[in-house]
């Protein structure tokens, strides 16, 4: 078990990978794909051992959406891409079923849990450095967007670009935030602040207007309930005829002038130095293109007319690509071109590719092991693994959130984080103690 947790963990570590441990292969194949066919060997050896499969909630209904897709795939003309794709995306779903096997039901999901959670830290800190090293004179590594070229990169980690990055850790940064609140134990050292902000701030500085919407709107959850209940308790007072006023220390005053000092000053140098408009590219602010914008636009308007075409069968993830490669002259016939012509937003694509009907398995899947979780959570509460649970559920509404604007499905880190949320949510709901197998399904050994 140990070999297979070391294994799993330079998965979670190298998740985020695109353009680092990456192997051409008749495709693009990452170490962490690799890597996933051990763990899926390792799963299959634990149910043989133990005569016993552990199951996920929605278990059936995230089985039998890939069986539609492959149904859906002889829609079309694309049999032989739609092939390559679907098994794909069946070895990713088999990889949330092993891990379960491993760490569903033992005392081996706090280890789990903490190797997760390094695994941000890596990147994040990776980040930090790819932003820095350049003025330092130590170099550019996987750079692939500048502020300010030669000296200041737009942070993308290991990614394809600064969105891919935002779309990883916003994941870790929400989880790390929603952890220190519930005062989780795993959490608790004093350092575990610290890495919160230094997780946020290569959010932040990745310049990705992804992750300023994610950080404005995560402010805002937390914020406003804050003042809300501070305005309410003062509006109390009023009518009990004791109100006070609260006068701030000096220093405290001193401190906020020099702080609003110190970034009027800067914003001020870093525009003398960096055109603003560098950071609204795409979005038609401010006069500048509007690229991104529309791009966008149209892919989504491109995807609701396959859509419209047969909204209650879907035509697959490579039919989808396929009727879109044809409004535009192309033809689809490689997973390349799919990536060329997939669908746009993520839940506009699976609703075109699964259909009315064939999607409400998926959303079953994702409901069940989200919202349908809270419960359970309410039951367990303050049990640390519920504490954890909430966290990695409230990451993932927000990448939910994320994904609005994002194209790939298939994302190993996301599916990463969903088989998280799978197995703690199985080890809270099941195992009382180390060793309890209970609510597994027995199979032949």
């Amino acid at each position: 078990m140990r070999l297979m947790h070391w294994i799993f963990a330079v998965c979670l570590f190298t998740a985020s990978f695109d353009i680092a441990l990456v192997f051409e292969v008749g495709g693009t194949l990452r170490l962490a794909q690799i890597l996933m066919v051990a763990i899926v060997f390792g799963g299959l050896a634990v149910v043989a051992q133990s005569g016993k499969i552990l199951w996920p909630s929605g278990g059936i209904a995230l089985i039998l959406w890939c069986c539609l897709q492959v149904i859906f795939m002889f829609t079309t003309d694309t049999v032989a891409t739609g092939i390559v794709f679907n098994a794909n995306l069946f070895f990713t779903i088999l990889g949330v079923y092993a891990v379960l096997q491993l760490y569903g039901d033992g005392d081996r999901i706090e280890l789990l849990m903490k190797t997760y959670l390094a695994s941000y830290i890596f990147v994040s800190l990776f980040g930090l450095f790819q932003l820095v090293s350049p003025s330092l004179h130590l170099g550019s590594y996987f750079v692939t967007q500048w502020i300010v070229h030669g000296k200041f990169p737009r942070i993308n980690g290991f990614s394809y670009e600064p969105s891919f990055f935002a779309c990883y850790i916003i994941m870790g940064w929400i989880m790390l935030l929603d952890l220190r609140s519930s005062k989780a134990e795993i959490t608790a050292r004093r350092i575990w602040k610290w890495i919160a902000v230094i997780m946020g701030a290569s959010l932040f500085l990745s310049t990705s207007k992804t992750a300023w919407l994610m950080m404005a709107l995560e402010g805002a959850l937390r914020g406003v309930p804050l003042i809300f209940r501070a305005c309410r308790l003062r509006l109390s007072r009023f009518s009990t005829g004791n109100v006070s006023i609260v006068r701030p220390r000096l220093y405290l005053l001193i401190v906020a002038l020099l702080l609003m000092g110190v970034a009027v000053e800067g914003g001020i140098l870093i525009s003398s130095v960096v055109n603003p408009n560098v950071f609204l590219g795409g979005t038609g602010l401010n006069n500048t293109a509007s690229h991104s914008v529309t791009d966008r636009t149209e892919e989504a308007s491109e995807t609701l007319d396959v859509f419209k075409e047969n909204p209650w069968v879907g035509q697959g993830f490579a039919g989808v690509a396929q009727r879109i490669a044809e409004t535009q002259g192309h033809s689809v016939s490689s997973m390349e071109d799919i990536k060329l012509f997939r669908g746009f937003p993520v839940i506009l694509e699976v609703l075109a590719a699964s259909g009315v009907i064939g999607i409400l398995p998926f959303l079953w899947f994702m409901g069940a092991n989200s919202v349908g979780n809270l419960r359970l959570i309410s039951r367990r509460w303050p049990n640390e693994r519920a504490k954890w649970l909430r966290a990695l559920i409230r990451a993932l509404i927000f990448e939910f959130i994320v994904l609005i604007q994002a194209q790939n499905l298939l994302r190993l880190y996301f599916w990463f984080h969903v088989t998280m949320v799978v197995v703690v949510g199985f080890n809270l709901r099941y195992c009382e103690r180390v060793g309890d197998r209970s609510q597994a399904v027995d199979v032949e050994a």
